[in-house]
This record gives structure tokens, sequence and C-alpha cells, in this order.
């Protein structure tokens, strides 16, 4: 095994947190985070950044038959037709860590590994399904940035573009904050102005023409929300 592999240990450290990481593998990966302080600050980045990303997703109750297969599988019920779902759970959930990997690996430069930003967000449907994660770096007090990164390939006709709004929390008009890419990221600038109301504002998607809103004010359905959690 090669100890300066970083996608490897940004790999398995997702796992590790997930739980998908198993038996002999997980053992050594333990022993690998007592020895290696460069993985066990790794560990520590993945674990203060999945935590972060599960406080910003909406809690959803699972369906009946989630809880029959628990059922089946505690009390050795139909053992055959449990394994078969937990295998399915534990592949999903493997496959899940493989993605944040790809996905975040960008955020935690090797010099940079215990680097946070200073807020981040999850933009869901009301299904709950995820569109970007934006990531908030203050550098100052008026000078901030949004990383906004596309989480699966989005689906969107030749003439419209995703819109990223902020919904104040005194009700005032909608502040467009930019374009949200449709894979990939994109970084734009906050305004100063815009900067102190980012905290308890709402942020909301809307589906506008290419280059946006023709109005300064969101024209479309409004698709994604979310809302800014300090780090």
């Amino acid at each position: 095994m090669r100890y300066d592999n970083k996608q490897l240990a940004d790999m398995l450290s997702a796992e590790y947190i997930l739980g998908t990481l198993k038996g002999a593998a997980r053992r050594r990966f333990e022993q690998l985070i007592r020895q290696k302080p460069v993985w066990a600050q790794t560990l520590n980045w993945w674990e203060s950044r999945l935590h972060l990303l599960a406080d910003t997703i909406p809690a959803v109750n699972p369906p009946n038959n989630v809880w029959k297969n628990i059922e089946m599988q505690l009390f050795n019920r139909k053992a055959t037709q449990a394994t078969g779902w937990w295998k399915s759970w534990a592949f999903a959930s493997t496959a899940l860590a493989a993605g944040l990997a790809t996905l975040l690996v960008i955020q935690a430069p090797q010099s940079e590994i215990d680097s946070k930003p200073a807020a981040v967000a999850m933009l869901t449907t009301e299904k709950s399904e995820a569109g970007w994660l934006l990531n908030e770096t203050k550098k100052s007090p008026t000078d901030v940035t949004i990383d906004a990164i596309a989480l699966s390939g989005l689906e969107l006709k030749a003439n419209n573009a995703f819109e990223l709004w902020l919904l104040p929390a005194d009700k005032s008009k909608p502040i467009s904050l930019g374009l949200l890419p449709q894979q990939g990221n994109n970084v734009f600038k906050v305004p100063v102005d815009v900067i102190p109301l980012m905290a308890t504002g709402l942020l909301a998607v809307s589906l506008e023409p290419v280059g946006g809103s023709p109005t300064g004010q969101p024209t479309g359905a409004v698709l994604y929300q979310g809302r800014m959690t300090k780090t």
C-alpha cells in the first residue's frame, strides 16, 4: 500500500466514517491513523465535513419495508431475503463513499487538509434530492466567495439555466448570487452588502433563461432550497 496516496486516504476515511470499511481492513486503517499523522488529519477532515453535510440534509422517514427488513435481520426471520437487502445497502453505502471522495477531494488539498470553509449548504429538492454543495470561504469580513459544486449530472434544456438566489430573512426582494453549474463547480464572489444576510437567509434555485433572469427577480419555478450552516 502506498501511504502517500492521497486519493486512497480520502476513500478509506470516507468509508470508515460511513461504516462500510469492515473487518481486517477497518482494523488496519485504525492502525494507520495511529501511525501516520497525515492519515489521521485526513480522517478528521472527512469526519467534520460529513457531519456538517448530514446536518444540512432534511430528515426523511424511511418506508415501512425498511423496518421490516431490520426486524428480519435482528430476529433471524427470512434470513435469506434480509441478507440480500443488507448487501444491497452496504453496496450503496460504499458507492456513496466513493462518490463523496471523488466529489470532495477537490475541497481538501494535501497541504490544506485541515482547512474548512466558513459555512456549507446542501441544496435539495422537496424530495431531499441533492443538487449542489456550497462552500462559503471568508478571507475577510468584506471578501467572501461561494464555491458551488454540482453533485450529479443535472438535466437542463439548452435554453435554460439554474440561478441561485438569497431570500433575506426580512422577506425583502430575492438577491441573485449567480448561475449554478450543471456539472463541475463554479466560484463566485458575494457582494459586500449581501454578506451579512447570508447567515439567516434562505438559498433557492430557480429555472431561468440562459444568462439568468431578465428581470433581476426569479421568473421560473423554485427547484432547490437550502441554508448555510457554519462550520
